[in-house]
């Protein structure tokens, strides 16, 4: 008996120390304010053009006169909910509350840069509430038929990309790739090849292409890069003031990856500033945030091998965070 007892005292000192070690590993998480990643001023009064970020990729564009949204994704599926691969449909009341909280009661348009949950999910739904039209991939196109959308506020953009004019906006889809964080491939890679209804597995929102964004104004020109992939050479002859530029995962593909990927994006485009995105965890609820665990994306340590390539252009390249639901002015 002595034996035994001193048998399972040992295993629930070991599975304590898991739960430990697991937890651990879960709260591990970057600082960027020690890190030294500084916010952008907030825009008061100031005219131009006003770019609001509210999680992940989602960014409103505003010249007070039209306005366009990126992603539009407001919904916060659980950390189970992804890792299960559980079935997940859009939260239609966390949408309506945050299109509210932002002042969001119209928009031209709704642009997608891929089709993951984490940017897609409630782009129809999204568009539904303000008049917007979709454009994105065929595999976006999809999901916004499946949220109602009718066909006459439904653009797909093909392969090669394409263009289309919002007021004194111009918006350009340049073909992407999604960052290869999945033994070389995106998670969940292929297309939605019809309307998707939810509820449905978290799966089920494909990849579906990737696409650069270029948003240009009298006033600035911007570069929405959603996802930490690129192809070589595809924005030569791109100029742009400003980027706005995903680092999900980037820590996962090693400083060599992360400098060719800082010199095709920014280095390109001849940007003098730097916002990153998509470093937040996208399983907490809206607002809340923090970036991804250390142990699945340092991106303290993305920011670090960015910043020498930051500091080493000629002249420097500024690299900044956006306040949250705060609209900074160009």
């Amino acid at each position: 008996m002595g034996a035994l007892r001193g048998i399972v005292l040992v295993a629930v000192g070991l599975a304590a120390l898991a739960g430990l070690a697991g937890l651990w590993l879960f709260w591990d998480r970057p600082d960027l304010e020690a890190a030294g990643l500084p916010v952008a001023a907030a825009a008061g009064s100031a005219e131009g053009v006003r770019v609001t970020w509210l999680g992940v990729t989602t960014l409103l564009f505003d010249d007070g006169e039209t306005r366009l949204l990126t992603d539009g994704f407001f919904s916060r599926p659980g950390l189970l909910d992804v890792f299960l691969d559980r079935e997940v449909e859009p939260d239609v009341e966390s949408i309506e509350r945050q299109l509210a909280a932002a002042g969001i009661d119209r928009l031209a348009a709704v642009m997608t840069v891929h089709s993951h949950f984490d940017h897609a999910m409630d782009t129809g739904e999204v568009a539904r509430r303000t008049g917007a039209v979709v454009l994105g991939s065929a595999s976006t196109a999809n999901l916004a038929r499946g949220a109602g959308l009718p066909e006459d506020r439904i653009v797909v953009m093909g392969a090669g990309g394409g263009s289309r004019r919002f007021g004194r906006f111009e918006v350009a889809f340049l073909p992407s790739r999604h960052a290869p964080i999945d033994g070389g491939q995106p998670p969940f890679p292929g297309r939605v090849d019809a309307p998707l209804v939810p509820p449905a597995p978290v799966s089920a929102w494909r990849e579906g292409g990737s696409f650069s964004i270029v948003i240009r104004h009298p006033r600035a020109a911007f570069l929405v890069q959603g996802s930490a992939g690129f192809v070589e050479g595809a924005l030569d002859g791109v100029r742009v003031d400003a980027v706005l530029l995903g680092v999900g995962a980037l820590s996962r593909l090693g400083r060599g990856y992360a400098e060719t990927y800082w010199d095709e994006i920014v280095g390109r485009t001849g940007a003098r500033r730097v916002f990153l995105v998509h470093w937040d965890d996208f399983t907490r609820p809206f607002g809340d945030l923090r970036p991804a665990p250390r142990f699945f994306d340092d991106v303290e340590q993305s920011l670090g091998w960015l910043s020498g390539r930051a500091a080493a252009a000629s002249p420097p390249v500024r690299i900044e965070r956006l306040p949250f639901a705060e609209a900074v002015a160009f």
